[in-house]
């Protein structure tokens, strides 16, 4: 599939596409910008949550918040979001693209301004919910209406916007949270954090009830006058344009039509299944979104501000500009697959950013242990039997770590040393109440209990000498991400299927990137305290091998083709030659119609 220089390209209409390119119009950048606010949404609600639960905790309102509840507030969110993603298709198909992506903005608004106003830890949870399903629904919806209503040279380009203003929203996030976390941060700043996602919400809600719906949805809706209007909006008038893709449109909807006799009372599912060419392409796109999330990238991005305190910053508003400084470089990075996807093309894009990710895991991996060996040892030597303490949870299992690193890895130990001091110390279960101090030992009541001339204080993180390795490696992975699989598994998902097929797979699709975030998300503590840090990395690297060599083989090139046309690529040479219309002959390399 991946491979051969020659294949047989059908074009439905029998015609060719003009030989002249359409210029871009603005009502194209205006859709796309317009659509392209569900990514920034997506982007911000995942960047303002790791600095909301900076103070959340600490929030009266919010007590008690255990580990349990902070995970739950965290991961309900792409959880419902795999649920929203799933209703998205099959609504999508009914009532069209732009209603879905009018009711996305909608409970976005009002998830932002529940999250915003909740007076206790259960309506947060269900603000979070809701903006879940807004995520799940314009996630698998927007990559479709961009991909529907844009030239095929510019399509790849476009949808890869939409990852663009993910990053850009990560940024806004980062920002809007500096600025409010001068604001009484734990009673009102977290508040407004959640509250600001409203304003762009409101804006793609008003920006949507005066857009039109994709031109294919509007003929198969048969609206076809509509779809003559809006095609000629989207070619600026250019009726050469507009006359081959409505051929394009009406000789695939002919098609379809023919074929709903044969699956007249089969689901869309069960005709996915029972069509094995689109099952082939369901397996790449599910594959592709799934790769995208087992390569780590949520837990890097979770991680982030753990790292940065491990180089010794502790100010939460000091971790928040520097996670902002590492998005905005992760944000230009995100631009540089723009300009070449529809240059160098999908496939050869998705393969080196493998490859680059496959040596920022491993080094990434490398810098651990190095932290890890570099370490502060713990002092064994100690005895608490006889401890005046009521509560000695975990006191056994935190006490037999070997040093800092291992100590502070496991969410219920901390690493108590004298002040001034960070050479030597002990693993400590930490109080849940207050997480400063320990349940037992020099670090359960400062230095009252024993007495003592230096203060004892307890972190949860290390300082060594190599602390600065991940941060730079980190801002190397991103990077290897953003030029290949931040953007493509987006872009491919919304291009590859028949119109008949297309919401269905996508909504499978991108619940599947959403199932795999989910699953990623809530692993990661867990692999690190049992295969150790370094060891999850080298784990997320033997994923990206599996991925290059899977894509290697099975990830055909798609750049420049009608999107009606794609689908062929996924179908054997028999399957080619059984269809009806007129095929000839093209060099793989003459696909791309963008002119020398």
């Amino acid at each position: 599939m991946a491979g051969g220089a020659v294949i047989t390209q059908t074009f439905r209409s029998g015609r060719e596409p003009p030989s002249q390119q359409p210029s871009a119009t603005g009502y194209v950048v205006l859709l796309t910008l317009l659509a392209c606010i569900g990514g920034l949404l997506f982007g911000y609600d995942t960047g303002v949550t790791s600095s909301v639960m900076l103070y959340l905790p600490e929030s009266p309102a919010m007590k008690p918040l255990s580990s349990f509840w902070q995970e739950l507030i965290v991961s309900i969110t792409p959880g419902v979001a795999a649920i929203g993603s799933l209703l998205a298709g099959k609504t999508s198909d009914m009532f069209g693209r732009r209603p879905v992506n009018l009711v996305a903005s909608g409970i976005f608004l009002a998830g932002a301004v529940v999250c915003a106003v909740a007076p206790e830890r259960w309506t947060l949870l269900v603000g979070r919910a809701l903006l879940g399903i807004a995520i799940g629904l314009s996630s698998t919806v927007i990559p479709v209406y961009i991909g529907e209503s844009t030239p095929s040279y510019l399509r790849g380009t476009l949808v890869s916007l939409y990852m663009v203003m993910i990053w850009v929203g990560f940024v806004t996030a980062n920002l809007v949270c500096a600025g409010f976390a001068h604001l009484d941060p734990v009673n009102i700043g977290w508040r407004l954090m959640f509250g600001f996602a409203g304003i762009p919400a409101a804006i793609q809600l008003v920006g949507f009830f005066f857009m039109k719906d994709t031109p294919r949805y509007l003929f198969q809706t048969g609206q076809r006058e509509l779809c003559e209007a809006v095609l000629s909006k989207i070619y600026g008038g250019d009726m050469e344009w507009v006359e081959y893709d409505v051929g394009e449109i009406e000789a695939a909807t002919e098609e379809e039509n023919a074929a709903k006799k044969e699956y007249e009372h089969t689901t869309v599912f069960s005709r996915i299944l029972k069509t094995p060419h689109v099952l082939r392409a369901l397996a790449v796109g599910c594959a592709m979104q799934m790769f995208q999330q087992l390569v780590g990238i949520n837990t890097i991005m979770y991680y982030t501000s753990t790292i940065i305190k491990s180089a010794g910053i502790e100010d939460d508003i000091t971790i928040i500009w520097i996670t902002c400084g590492i998005s905005v470089i992760e944000s230009i990075a995100t631009l540089v697959p723009m300009k070449l996807i529809e240059k160098m093309g999908r496939r050869p894009i998705t393969l080196i950013s493998l490859a680059l990710i496959i040596v920022t895991l491993g080094l990434l991996g490398g810098s651990f242990i190095m932290i890890n060996q570099d370490s502060a040892v713990i002092d064994h030597t100690r005895d608490f039997d006889g401890i005046n303490s009521t509560d000695l949870s975990y006191y056994d299992f935190c006490i037999q770590k070997s040093n800092c690193d291992s100590c502070v890895t496991a969410s219920q130990c901390g690493f108590c040393f004298p002040t001034g001091d960070e050479a030597i110390g002990q693993c400590l279960p930490l109080n849940i109440d207050e997480p400063t101090l320990s349940t037992v030992g020099f670090c359960q009541s400062g230095d009252t209990l024993y007495n003592l001339t230096t203060p004892y204080v307890i972190k949860t993180s290390c300082t060594t000498k190599y602390s600065f390795l991940p941060i730079i490696i980190i801002v190397l992975y991103l990077i290897a991400f953003s030029f290949g699989m931040a953007p493509i598994p987006w872009v491919y998902n919304a291009e590859i299927y028949p119109l008949w097929a297309r919401t269905t797979c996508v909504s499978l699709s991108t619940a599947s990137n959403w199932i795999f975030n989910l699953l990623v998300s809530l692993t990661f503590l867990t692999l690190s305290e049992a295969i150790t840090k370094y060891g999850t990395f080298f784990l997320y690297g033997g994923f990206a091998v599996v991925a290059l060599i899977f894509f290697y083989f099975f990830l055909p090139e798609t750049k420049g083709m009608p999107i009606e046309e794609i689908e062929n690529l996924f179908k054997t040479e028999k399957e080619r030659q059984a269809a009806a219309p007129p095929a000839y002959e093209i060099d793989e390399k003459e696909r791309d119609f963008e002119k020398e």
